[in-house]
């Protein structure tokens, strides 16, 4: 890889993505090295205190493959891999992993990682779009908001869920009507303590109690799913909305109305009442049922609360219009709460996230399970543990500063262990870990094979605007236009066949005016996509280059991300990806659990992978980039190694080349090139992190 070109991305990614918050916290490369240095010290003395030596320091493809792989979330493409194998530069592989930790590819993964450890999903619940709390995830990654920071802000969320810019909202409105659980996906996610089975009896297992997780429940008490839009800014407006409905449509019109109103109060209210009443089956000496309990931290120095206890009466347990009588004031107890939670001084916050980010790099936790911290329980090598923690207070709780120390290290860059250490055993990091690719991973790395600058789309599918625009025509509809709207809304009750009709009516209206749009757009754009292709085709990267640059200037990059519209990366596509997705197939979670997906094989991954989206998409496409980088090798030798290059990042051995040469011909004749291609992608090799 040119050395000019990398540092040059580097100076501007960092003038471009770097706050004023990160910067005080950044290690210069002098610190950099120390710090893995450091790491690599203590790795070393473990590994010699049992006897053992830690791997040999892997060769330049495996470190390359590895660095994409990890840091990016996908493979090096053909020039990407020819490129950074043929360059001469001392110092090419730290200047590779600096350049992807500033890339949009970076961002990417780490949305791709926590969407799965948060449960994300596009749809959160009736009503409520996850849209919005998906483009908060996404620019918390690209934006590498401090992790404490990014925590603090979901557990203090409020307001309209679909808002612009109050996308946050969804972390409870993933748990909505759920505030127990709630609590309980936060402490594991973030404090890495299991408290669920706590919320109907005593813990089995641990030491904590029922009341106790009450307790902690009480930090969220009194929060609500619904917006009051009598109390809103918008109270007026949403007054004479409803009195028109109401006046002038009936009772059918209010409905109607009401059901449209639904659809823009979702949201999270109240700051917290410091109390919940325990539930009514409570059966432990040290409290009655239905009694009010206070928010008490868990474990450390918890927040000191005002808090006021509604007084006791017989009637609690009688209907929910009486007992709402009894509820506390809010005094802020869910922002003493995330302050308490992301603390440097917590016992387990910083354990957990240096945790978690060892494992996500090294493929094991210092700790394991992740989640599952106990007073018992022990890092494998303890000194590197109290490390790890010390280096994230340091960087200001950076993710990505942190994860820059960790691929300079010497541990990073070591060979796989010959043999897989059970799940159970003592590992002590002689290397990192082998690990299949994860489904995003292997997806986003397919894709390499059929869209050039496979990253260039991350970001520019924004589903979120749709939702933040409907959310503001709400209040901006005149009232000739809201009633029109009520009138529709109530033929789903009156008929509900025409109600249909309508409605494909106005989605084919939009589609057409969108596709009168599209289709001038492209018109314009295509003399200059034809001569992109025509570089593409010819291996003129400078030209391509300058040709997309003039597209971008034009306003015009959408006609080519529309026409790859069906090979975004799996950060850009519905979260998770609809039933028999490649995505799904290999293990993607379906967001019901934390950290729900799997890398288990299966029969229909074989099958895809024998004849499905390789074989439809990528070896009968010649205009594909892999196809056209292999077609445009001279001889047979030649086709080898750009179909390894590609696939596998890595020069084919003498006796590979031997084995097919045979088989490739040249020109035209791709068919030997096919089955080459088709022989890598199914291999071991292809789908595992080496």
């Amino acid at each position: 890889m040119n050395s000019m070109h990398v540092t040059t991305w580097a100076i501007l990614a960092l003038s471009g993505f770097a706050t004023a918050q990160q910067a005080e916290h950044a290690l210069d490369r002098k610190q950099v090295t120390a710090a893995a240095e450091r790491i690599d010290e203590l790795v070393e003395i473990a590994l010699e205190q049992s006897g053992m030596h830690p791997n040999e320091i892997v060769d330049d493809a495996t470190f390359l493959r590895r660095a994409y792989l990890t840091i990016v979330g996908r493979i090096p493409d053909h020039r990407e891999t020819t490129e950074f194998l043929e360059s001469k530069e001392r110092d090419k592989r730290d200047e590779l992993v600096d350049t992807l930790l500033l890339s949009k590819g970076h961002a990417s993964t780490m949305f791709n990682y926590w969407s799965d450890v948060l449960r994300a999903r596009t749809r959160l619940a009736p009503q409520t779009s996850g849209a919005p709390y998906l483009k908060f995830l996404a620019t918390a990654c690209e934006a590498n908001t401090p992790f404490d920071e990014f925590v603090r802000e979901m557990l203090t969320a409020s307001g309209p869920a679909h808002a612009r810019d109050n996308g946050a909202t969804g972390y409870y409105l993933r748990d909505k009507d759920m505030p127990a659980d709630n609590m309980a996906n936060s402490v594991r996610v973030f404090l890495g303590t299991r408290l669920e089975c706590a919320q109907c009896h005593d813990h089995p297992f641990d030491r904590w109690t029922q009341r106790e997780f009450f307790e902690m429940a009480a930090f969220t008490g009194g929060i609500e799913y619904r917006q009051d839009m009598r109390e809103s800014g918008d109270a007026d407006r949403v007054r004479s909305m409803a009195k028109m409905a109401r006046e002038g449509l009936g009772e059918q019109g209010q409905r109607a109305f009401r059901r449209m109103l639904r659809n823009v109060a979702s949201g999270v209210n109240g700051s917290g009442t410091g109390v919940i009443q325990l539930p009514d089956d409570y059966r432990y000496d040290d409290a009655k049922p239905g009694q009010f309990v206070t928010a008490k931290a868990m474990f450390g120095d918890g927040p000191q609360l005002d808090v006021e206890i509604p007084r006791q009466r017989r009637f609690l347990k009688r209907r929910r219009p009486r007992a709402r009588r009894l509820q506390p004031p809010e005094i802020g107890s869910r922002e003493a709460y995330a302050v308490w939670m992301t603390s440097p001084d917590n016992p387990r916050f910083t354990t957990v996230i240096a945790n978690r980010m060892w494992k996500r790099v090294m493929g094991r936790g210092l700790i394991e399970p992740v989640d599952d911290m106990r007073d018992d329980t022990v890092a494998t090598n303890p000194r590197l543990m109290t490390l790890l923690e010390d280096l994230m207070r340091e960087v200001g709780y950076d993710l990505r500063e942190f994860e820059r120390v960790l691929v300079h290290t010497k541990t990073f860059r070591r060979a796989v262990p010959t043999s897989q250490p059970a799940s159970d055993e003592v590992y002590l990091f002689p290397g990192p870990l082998l690990r299949r690719m994860t489904a995003e991973q292997i997806w986003d790395s397919m894709l390499t094979f059929v869209v050039h600058d496979v990253d260039s789309t991350i970001g520019q599918n924004d589903p979120a605007e749709i939702v933040f625009r409907e959310y503001e025509r709400f209040f901006e509809t005149s009232e000739e236009e809201m009633q029109e709207r009520i009138e529709l809304g109530m033929l789903r009750e009156t008929d509900p066949a025409e109600f249909r009709r309508r409605a494909r009516e106005l989605r084919a209206k939009e589609r057409d005016q969108e596709n009168d749009s599209f289709q001038a757009a492209r018109r314009k754009a295509l003399p200059l996509i034809r001569d992109i292709q025509k570089a593409r085709r010819q291996g003129d990267f400078d030209r391509e280059e300058e040709l997309l640059g003039r597209l971008e200037q034009m306003g015009l990059l959408d006609v080519l991300r529309r026409a790859n519209r069906n090979y975004l990366r799996a950060s850009e596509l519905p979260q998770p990806a609809p039933p028999g997705h490649f995505l799904q197939q290999f293990g993607q979670s379906d967001r019901e659990q934390i950290e729900g997906s799997n890398d288990a094989a299966t029969v229909p991954q074989v099958l895809t992978l024998l004849n499905g989206f390789l074989e439809r998409d990528v070896l009968r496409k010649p205009q594909t980039p892999l196809m056209l980088a292999v077609a445009r090798g001279k001889s047979p030798t030649d086709r080898i190694r750009a179909a390894f290059l590609a696939t596998l990042n890595r020069p084919p051995t003498r006796d590979e080349i031997r084995d097919w040469k045979a088989d490739i011909g040249t020109g035209k004749d791709m068919d030997g090139c096919r089955d080459l291609i088709w022989t890598l992608v199914n291999s071991h090799e292809f789908r595992f992190l080496r």
